[in-house]
């Protein structure tokens, strides 16, 4: 049976084995490698599985996010064909229904396109580890044009 390398480091007696590094709770500062358990740069103090705990979070959340600008950019199809279904639904005259589906597809848009604003939980030297940096500007485009469909297919119901 193959052995993995968090494996292998807790084998070996390496008692720091998550993904990111241990950083200080209060300042950021990273905390390989420091003999005592307070925090060289602001001297705060701190318990190791506190540390493990937290950066055991971060690497979640690293990993949730890595494809954040996913959303927004399905957020853009959506609420753009939201748009056009509520503006067609209105000028040929069909029943609420399109309408409905555009107030739906609205909502969706919105969501997806606040989405982004979730990688500011992140501290900045994780963010600078994601493989595309979050586009706060697109995310923004995206929410107004789900609020945009949301309000067409409200006034054209």
């Amino acid at each position: 049976m193959p052995i993995d390398e968090p494996q292998l480091k807790r084998m070996l007696g390496d008692p720091w084995w998550q993904p990111v590094p241990p950083t200080c709770p209060e300042c950021g500062y990273n905390l390989t490698g420091v003999p005592v358990n307070r925090c060289p740069e602001c001297g705060r103090g701190f318990q190791w599985k506190e540390l493990e705990q937290r950066a055991r979070e971060l690497s979640v959340e690293r990993m949730r996010l890595k494809d954040v600008n996913e959303l927004p950019k399905l957020g853009l199809w959506l609420g753009g064909g939201g748009l056009v279904l509520a503006g067609l639904g209105a000028a040929l005259g069909f029943s609420t229904m399109p309408q409905t589906i555009g107030l739906i597809l609205g909502f969706v848009a919105f969501g997806f396109g606040l989405s982004v604003f979730r990688a500011r939980r992140l501290p900045s030297w994780l963010l600078e580890e994601m493989p595309s940096p979050p586009m706060y500007a697109r995310g923004i485009g995206v929410a107004m044009l789900g609020l945009l469909t949301i309000c067409l297919s409200v006034i054209l119901s």
